[in-house]
């Protein structure tokens, strides 16, 4: 399985799946998910509500890092309603692509909210921006960055 292909399908079976029961505790307080398929090893692990930080990594089958992205975001609005705004975000992440695998689609409106991702790069290395308006208000800004990790 190509990579870009398993880390979309490790994307959707965990935070984007908005699955509790597939969520772990690690021993340092943080939280995330592990998916494995095909050889490969997900873990997202990540820190905090708000704000919250995290770092997704794919290993290969011999435990070696082969992908990693690292990212921050807070929800900046404080009279925005949490889990209204991360349940957007969620759904947002669930229309992960080949053409947008990091996060969400390059846009997403509905019910009042708006999701922009500004995704720059490819696989091997990328940055970008994702930022959800509530009544043309950014309520939410998300960092990330990343990229093949390149062995020796």
């Amino acid at each position: 399985m190509p990579l870009v292909e398993f880390i979309i399908k490790a994307k959707l079976s965990g935070y984007a799946a908005g699955r509790e029961g597939q969520k772990k505790k690690f021993e340092d307080g943080s939280l995330g998910f592990e998916f494995k398929s095909e050889g490969y090893r997900y873990l997202d692990r990540y820190y905090g509500f708000n704000p919250f930080s995290g770092t997704e990594h794919v290993y290969d089958a011999g435990g070696i890092l082969i992908w990693k992205m690292n990212y921050h975001g807070e929800i900046l609005a404080s009279h925005s309603d949490p889990g209204r705004i991360y349940g957007f975000l969620r759904e947002a992440m669930s229309l992960v692509t080949p053409a947008f695998p990091f996060r969400g689609p390059a846009i997403l409106e509905k019910e009042g909210l708006l999701y922009e991702n500004q995704q720059n790069g490819s696989p091997e290395s990328f940055h970008g921006v994702e930022s959800i308006y509530e009544g043309g208000k950014k309520v939410y800004v998300l960092y990330y960055h990343g990229g093949k990790m390149i062995r020796d």
